[in-house]
């Protein structure tokens, strides 16, 4: 994650969020901590 993140926000400036926040689903009854799921989109709008 140390390099890799870096390195795809570096490939697509663009990339961001898809959806606030705040409705990203997180994993909450699991041994490993993350998301479900992260809506992403790429582009200018």
């Amino acid at each position: 994650m140390t390099v890799g993140l870096p390195a795809l926000l570096a490939r697509f400036p663009g990339l961001r969020l898809a959806v606030p926040s705040v409705e990203v689903p997180v994993r909450k009854r699991s041994s490993v901590y993350g998301v479900v799921s992260l809506p992403v989109a790429w582009g200018t709008e």
